[in-house]
């Protein structure tokens, strides 16, 4: 068994190896010491690039932000214009349909975003489109066209179209931009309208003097030369023919006279169902037997509805519309006379509050092609229509602030529509 003794110790090892000891001590030293050097310089790069880093997550959250702003800001205005924007990538694909676009054709922009533009429009005729403009690289600026709208209502546009580009000039789709063209081509006829009324009134004194006066002359030899001829029924009934086409003649320039004459109103409040059934009454009087095969239903659920009107002339108006009707159905039908509040969900062109008088008859109908003449002066579909009825219905109204519209389909009656500003 070894003893204590035995045991080696430290100066018994070789100096040689000591040395060697010694210096792989101090080698490792140096490696920890470097490697301590090279942890301290990566922790302050470390330190640095997080610094770093959190500067750039700090700008890109206000990048962030602000593209999240001017998203929001521009899908506001998008939403705000009354003008239709569709925008579509180089396949055509809608990838923004505004409101004002699903206003104006009618499709809800969850059917229309994500599909082909070809698709969703292959009915309505959309050319020049922001598809052909894709296509083409051709951009297009305030073409008009049509578009087939809901129940075949056709509604006229304003259409332009622009290349969408990247900072490069490569094209990834195009915008197209349009808007209703309704209330301006109705504004531009009643501009038309106005022109026409203005050479009537120049025209009107001319007739008045070099007309009615030779008209005077030839009806008063007339009569006196039937007196002469009394007891000759041959000549006494050519005679009567010329008083008949005097008399037929003076009062169409009466009736012209009145209507180039400025309107006067004498406006005071009126209940609007009492108007109604006054007018009525006096449409009954004036037909006598010719009305005696017509239904008249008068429905009014707000029988407190008043307006304030010149209550003469717009009974005219309705006693003019009243026999119309009565005149389209040939003496026997239905008409019916309705009066409501108009509400702004309607988007009337009167502004609220506004009311509603319409007449609706069973009669023949009004081709779809004349429904925007009649309001003409001296337009008529009857051989001995003046044509003189409903322009001065149309001057009436406008006299008052209102409008009057025609909705009809031939063989399934007419229903004219006055729109008036209410007592507010």
């Amino acid at each position: 068994m070894e003893s204590a003794d035995d045991k080696p110790v430290l100066t018994d090892i070789p100096k040689t190896e000591v040395a060697k000891f010694t210096e792989s001590f101090e080698v490792f030293n140096k490696i920890i010491n470097n490697l301590q050097r090279q942890y301290l310089s990566l922790e302050k790069e470390y330190a640095v690039q997080e610094q770093r880093l959190e500067e750039i997550n700090f700008r890109l959250r206000q990048t962030i932000e602000s593209d999240r702003a001017a998203t929001s800001f521009l899908n506001a205005i998008l939403t705000s214009l009354t003008s239709g924007v569709i925008a579509i990538d180089r396949r055509g694909i809608v990838s923004h349909f505004n409101p004002a676009a699903e206003k104006i054709t009618g499709l809800s922009a969850t059917n229309a975003l994500g599909r082909h533009y070809g698709e969703i429009f292959a009915s309505g005729g959309f050319r020049p489109s922001a598809l052909a403009t894709v296509m083409s690289g051709h951009e297009s600026d305030g073409e008009e066209k049509t578009f087939i709208g809901a129940e075949g209502r056709e509604i006229p546009l304003s259409v332009s179209t622009s290349l969408l580009l990247n900072d490069d000039g490569s094209c990834y789709g195009a915008v197209e931009i349009f808007f209703d063209l309704t209330k301006i081509k109705k504004l531009e006829n009643e501009i038309s309208r106005v022109k026409t009324l203005a050479a009537l009134g120049e025209m009107a004194a001319t007739v008045a003097h070099e007309v009615r006066n030779p008209l005077g002359g030839i009806g008063g030899f007339a009569s006196l030369l039937r007196r002469e001829l009394e007891g000759d029924e041959a000549k006494c009934r050519l005679v009567d023919k010329i008083i008949t086409g005097v008399n037929t003649l003076n009062m169409t320039v009466t009736a012209l006279l009145d209507y180039t004459r400025k309107e006067q109103l004498n406006m005071r409040e009126m209940s609007l169902p009492d108007l109604i059934e006054d007018s009525v009454e006096y449409d009954r009087a004036d037909a006598r037997e010719g009305a005696a095969n017509i239904q008249f239903e008068i429905d009014v659920p707000d029988h407190d509805l008043k307006i304030k009107c010149d209550p003469h002339l717009m009974r005219q108006v309705l006693l003019n519309l009243l026999r119309n009707s009565r005149e389209a159905m040939n003496g026997q039908g239905r008409i019916i006379i309705r009066a409501y509040p108009v509400g702004q969900e309607e988007h009337c062109a009167i502004p609220s509050p506004a009311v509603r008088i319409e007449v609706q008859d069973s009669g023949e109908g009004i081709a779809p092609d004349i429904q925007d003449k009649i309001f003409r002066p001296f337009f008529s579909t009857r051989r001995q229509g003046s044509g003189l009825g409903l322009a001065s219905a149309w001057k009436t109204i406008q006299a008052h602030g209102g409008d009057i519209t025609v909705s009809s389909a031939v063989g399934q009656g007419a229903v004219f529509r006055i729109t008036l500003p209410g007592e507010r």
